[in-house]
């Protein structure tokens, strides 16, 4: 009976991950239920972690010295219920790390389970190539076009993009892509390298320039085989120039007009929020605007006066709902001493931490994958992300601290 308590007890602790995949599912046609249970996963990770009862002191002296900062930003805000909306999700990463903690010592079910996950939405997707195949006008996850019978589904190169079972593309990339790294470090198993290409082939599929960019570039930095995987790189480059022309003529098409986009032209909302991030910088605003103010969606449900201030241009996309870049969101909107400590909460699990070289490497690839997403998104407060990369944080430190007491034991 015991033992069987104990089983439950390990799997009540996936809840939340339950929680939010379905609340991504129901999101596309119930965007209120979606939230609903977000928030639910949330609420449950809270009262897990207050029923553990035990707080990693790091984490938690850094979260009390940025509750009166966040307090503060919510009191000067525009609009209070703006404030709070925004408060709550700067809380996100939060929770999710203190959660992570609360359940570390399940470590390597924790690891298994989002290796099979990915591999589970690896499968479905190969459901929704089908369906996309047969010119089926209504999967699930496409958009409908304001009240007209026009579906539409996110492409690049006309095909259309890996979205599994969470129905995001980026998410879907970035879960294949932290579990390659996951299955790479910690599986050893018989078919490892069938696995690996398989999570490869995942993100593959996502085609998010995101996830295939920091993929191919930790790849070749945690690689012990640079040039075997240079030389691969380029062969398998000649070898598509070659047999696919058309399609790199539109990948060539599609980096141009990002760099172009974002960078060189910037005429695009995540261009223009960038613009607004360094001229605040500029201005030495150290205390920001206030929570909810700029970038996130709780500005544009409440008409924030700030885009008008910083005669903000949203080039054609002015139904975002954010402005797709995280950074941004936090400087402007906390300011850099609030930012600075925001960033003191997250990495404050490695903070005087000696690793062991291989975890390390793993630790690096997470919170750089997750930090390099939010440069285009709002993957750091968004939960599918946090929960397939902080929540990792603790559970592998402790995978390390067991590893350590075995060898001098």
């Amino acid at each position: 009976m015991k033992i069987g308590l104990k089983h439950i007890k390990k799997y009540l602790i996936l809840i939340p991950f339950f929680l939010i995949t379905v609340s991504e599912i129901i999101s596309f046609s119930n965007h209120f239920v979606g939230s609903i249970l977000k928030l639910s996963a949330v609420v449950f990770m809270l009262a897990y972690v207050l029923g553990h009862g035990k707080f990693e002191i790091k984490l938690f002296l850094t979260f009390l010295i940025f509750i009166p900062i966040l307090l503060y930003h919510i009191k000067i805000s525009f609009n209070l219920n703006a404030a709070i909306e925004e408060g709550i999700r700067y809380c996100f990463p939060v929770v999710v790390l203190f959660y992570g903690y609360a359940i570390r010592k399940h470590y390597k079910f924790i690891i298994v389970f989002i290796i099979i996950f990915a591999v589970i939405n690896n499968l479905y997707q190969f459901v929704n190539y089908f369906y996309w195949l047969i010119d089926v006008k209504e999967q699930w996850f496409y958009n409908k076009v304001l009240n007209k019978e026009i579906y539409y589904y996110n492409s690049s190169m006309g095909i259309i993009r890996g979205v599994g079972l969470i129905g995001f593309f980026a998410a879907y990339g970035f879960l294949n892509l932290i579990a390659f790294f996951l299955a790479r470090q910690f599986y050893n198993g018989r078919y490892k390298n069938y696995l690996l290409a398989f999570l490869a082939l995942g993100i593959i599929m996502s085609l998010s320039y995101k996830s295939l960019g920091v993929f191919l570039l930790l790849l070749f930095i945690l690689s012990k085989h640079k040039l075997r995987i240079f030389i691969g790189a380029t062969s398998l480059f000649l070898i598509s120039l070659f047999l696919f022309p058309k399609k790199y003529a539109a990948f060539s098409e599609q980096i141009s007009y990002r760099v172009e986009t974002y960078i060189t032209e910037g005429n695009s909302a995540r261009a223009e929020s960038y613009r607004v991030m360094f001229e605040e910088i500029q201005s030495f605003n150290v205390l920001g605007k206030g929570s909810g103010s700029f970038g996130g969606a709780a500005s544009t449900k409440y008409d924030s006066p700030l885009y008008k201030e910083f005669n903000f241009n949203w080039h054609r996309t002015i139904y975002l709902a954010t402005t797709d870049t995280y950074y941004p969101h936090l400087i402007v909107e906390l300011g850099l001493i609030g930012s600075f400590f925001y960033f003191i909460i997250l990495f404050s699990p490695i903070f005087k931490q000696h690793f062991k070289k291989n975890f390390l490497l793993i630790i690096i690839a997470i919170y750089f994958s997750l930090l390099f997403d939010s440069l285009f998104s709002f993957a750091l407060n968004n939960l599918m992300f946090l929960m397939v990369s902080l929540l990792l944080i603790y559970p592998i430190l402790e995978y390390e601290k067991n590893i350590i007491t075995r060898e001098y034991s």
